[in-house]
Protein backbone atom coordinates (compact mmCIF):
# COMPACT_ATOMS: atom_id res chain seq x y z
CA UNK A 1 0.00 0.00 0.00
CA UNK A 2 1.76 3.54 -0.93
CA UNK A 3 1.75 6.56 1.29
CA UNK A 4 -0.39 9.05 1.05
CA UNK A 5 1.55 13.20 1.63
CA UNK A 6 -0.60 14.38 3.48
CA UNK A 7 0.71 17.97 3.06
CA UNK A 8 0.70 17.45 -0.60
CA UNK A 9 -0.64 20.39 -2.92
CA UNK A 10 -3.12 18.28 -4.42
CA UNK A 11 -4.77 16.90 -1.17
CA UNK A 12 -4.20 20.58 0.61
CA UNK A 13 -6.08 21.85 -2.95
CA UNK A 14 -8.86 19.70 -2.79
CA UNK A 15 -9.32 19.76 1.33
CA UNK A 16 -9.59 23.53 0.25
CA UNK A 17 -12.52 23.32 -2.13
CA UNK A 18 -14.42 21.12 0.48
CA UNK A 19 -14.26 23.67 2.85
CA UNK A 20 -15.37 26.37 0.55
CA UNK A 21 -18.34 24.31 -0.53
CA UNK A 22 -19.24 22.51 3.04
CA UNK A 23 -21.33 26.05 3.65
CA UNK A 24 -24.47 25.41 2.69
CA UNK A 25 -25.21 28.66 0.97
CA UNK A 26 -21.86 27.83 -0.96
CA UNK A 27 -23.04 24.89 -2.11
CA UNK A 28 -26.10 25.58 -3.09
CA UNK A 29 -24.74 28.39 -5.40
CA UNK A 30 -22.81 25.41 -6.73
CA UNK A 31 -25.89 23.10 -7.60
CA UNK A 32 -27.47 26.49 -9.34
CA UNK A 33 -24.53 26.76 -11.49
CA UNK A 34 -24.16 22.88 -12.16
CA UNK A 35 -28.13 23.40 -13.39
CA UNK A 36 -27.96 26.95 -14.93
CA UNK A 37 -24.58 26.90 -16.64
CA UNK A 38 -23.81 30.37 -16.23
CA UNK A 39 -25.54 32.99 -14.69
CA UNK A 40 -25.22 36.63 -12.99
CA UNK A 41 -25.28 37.31 -9.36
CA UNK A 42 -29.00 39.09 -9.85
CA UNK A 43 -30.65 35.45 -10.99
CA UNK A 44 -28.64 33.09 -8.23
CA UNK A 45 -30.11 35.17 -5.40
CA UNK A 46 -33.72 34.94 -6.77
CA UNK A 47 -33.32 31.54 -7.78
CA UNK A 48 -32.30 31.00 -3.92
CA UNK A 49 -34.05 33.79 -2.48
CA UNK A 50 -30.78 35.89 -0.59
CA UNK A 51 -30.16 39.39 -0.64
CA UNK A 52 -27.35 40.02 -3.43
CA UNK A 53 -25.12 40.88 -1.03
CA UNK A 54 -25.13 37.56 0.60
CA UNK A 55 -24.98 36.07 -2.82
CA UNK A 56 -21.68 38.11 -3.63
CA UNK A 57 -19.82 37.78 -0.83
CA UNK A 58 -20.12 33.44 -1.05
CA UNK A 59 -19.24 33.92 -4.67
CA UNK A 60 -15.90 35.58 -3.85
CA UNK A 61 -15.02 33.25 -2.17
CA UNK A 62 -15.97 30.47 -4.17
CA UNK A 63 -14.10 32.55 -6.88
CA UNK A 64 -10.71 32.74 -4.36
CA UNK A 65 -11.15 28.86 -4.29
CA UNK A 66 -11.10 28.72 -8.41
CA UNK A 67 -14.60 26.74 -8.01
CA UNK A 68 -16.42 29.34 -9.95
CA UNK A 69 -14.79 31.73 -12.60
CA UNK A 70 -16.49 35.35 -13.54
CA UNK A 71 -17.16 36.64 -17.15
CA UNK A 72 -18.25 40.04 -17.92
CA UNK A 73 -20.80 41.00 -20.19
CA UNK A 74 -21.04 44.94 -20.83
CA UNK A 75 -21.62 45.71 -16.97
CA UNK A 76 -22.97 42.46 -15.99
CA UNK A 77 -20.81 39.90 -14.64
CA UNK A 78 -21.47 35.54 -15.20
CA UNK A 79 -20.19 32.90 -13.30
CA UNK A 80 -19.94 29.42 -13.55
CA UNK A 81 -18.39 26.69 -11.94
CA UNK A 82 -14.99 26.21 -13.19
CA UNK A 83 -13.92 22.96 -11.09
CA UNK A 84 -13.99 19.73 -12.97
CA UNK A 85 -13.67 18.07 -10.09
CA UNK A 86 -16.98 20.67 -8.58
CA UNK A 87 -19.13 19.43 -11.55
CA UNK A 88 -18.53 15.69 -10.95
CA UNK A 89 -18.85 16.78 -6.66
CA UNK A 90 -22.27 17.84 -7.61
CA UNK A 91 -23.18 14.64 -10.08
CA UNK A 92 -22.52 12.34 -7.16
CA UNK A 93 -23.91 14.13 -3.99
CA UNK A 94 -27.13 15.40 -5.30
CA UNK A 95 -28.40 13.86 -8.33
CA UNK A 96 -31.91 14.41 -7.28
CA UNK A 97 -32.06 18.28 -7.41
CA UNK A 98 -29.54 17.86 -10.85
CA UNK A 99 -32.26 15.97 -12.43
CA UNK A 100 -34.04 17.95 -14.99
Amino acid sequence: MSKIDVNSPKIIEKSNVLKVLSHPIRFSIAVVLHEEGTMNVGAIQERLSLPQSTVSQHISKMRAARIVEAQRDGTRIFYSLLDEDTIKMMECLVPELLAK
